[in-house]
């Protein structure tokens, strides 16, 4: 199996059709053939290639050359476990994805923003019909994290996914790696992704943000800060008392601090 060293991806907002055409321009050979059970491409903006190399639990490398990132998920790295020494998770989520795609014919949807700052691909990956992405949450390699302008009826199927990698306990959800903190109480540090779970004490509005506060004393507890934007489609009041799971960026401000700005970041349970 070929894997390598996780490299982080941060969005440009370059459009799918200029992403594409960086790609034929620089002498990409798409695998346009037939395979059982895998889709055709419907469009410019789809085509089918195979995987030959993973990168980590979310980026592959193309036959033509160019490299993928799949959206909306995380894996296990350094800038997610702020404590991680260990690189052994990094590898295990990496040869995961392995197993799913090296050397399979894949079907590439590109993301409406299609290419992030290192030149890789941000895209859909499909194999015979399945949600790479999906299966690699399945499989307990990677946790959900929408991202920045994400279609929550994209996320919803990732996060039933986890769920079930969750009650099956598989792959990291057998480990510490990957755990469910109680948000009254989390005081496991900051810079680092979580997801936690609990129900708020009280709303405060700050600025453009609905502050969601789950200990006795907002100074030193954990809250979470919720766009104004969400209100479209929830009211922060009802959510006094209410079990809700959290997941996003841990940063410290006040105590531990989780900015919500995607409706995909918060449930209720």
């Amino acid at each position: 199996m070929q894997y390598g060293l996780y490299t982080s991806g941060v969005q440009s907002r370059l459009s799918r059709r200029k992403a594409l055409r960086i790609g034929l321009g620089g002498g990409a050979l798409l695998s346009l053939g037939h395979q059982t059970g895998l889709a055709a491409p419907d469009g410019p903006l789809s085509f089918l290639a195979t995987i030959i190399a993973v990168d980590d639990g979310r980026s592959v490398r193309l036959a033509d050359g160019r490299r993928v990132v799949l959206p909306h998920i995380l894996p296990p790295g350094p800038d997610r476990h702020a404590a991680m020494t260990d690189t052994t998770p990094i590898r295990q989520a990496a040869q995961g994805l392995a197993d799913l795609v090296l050397g399979q014919q894949v079907r590439v949807d590109l993301d409406a923003i299609a290419q992030d700052r290192y030149g890789r691909l941000r895209a859909k990956l499909s194999l015979k019909g399945l949600d790479v992405a999906a299966l690699q949450a399945r499989n307990g390699w990677v946790r959900v994290f929408p991202e920045p302008g994400a279609d929550l009826q994209d996320i919803k199927p990732l996060l039933a996914a986890e769920t079930a990698g969750r009650t099956a306990v598989t792959g990291f959800w057998k480990t510490a790696l990957f755990q469910i903190h109680p948000a009254g109480s989390y005081e496991s540090g900051s810079d680092r992704f979580e997801i936690l779970s609990g129900r708020p004490r009280n709303v405060t509005q700050i600025g453009n943000r609905d502050h969601l506060e789950f200990g006795a004393d907002w100074r030193t507890d954990f809250t979470a800060g919720l766009d104004r934007s969400l209100r479209k489609v929830i009211d922060p009041e009802t959510l006094i008392g209410t079990p809700v799971e959290l997941r996003g960026w841990i940063r410290h401000w006040n105590g531990p601090f989780m900015e919500i700005t995607q409706p995909g970041q918060i449930a209720l349970l």
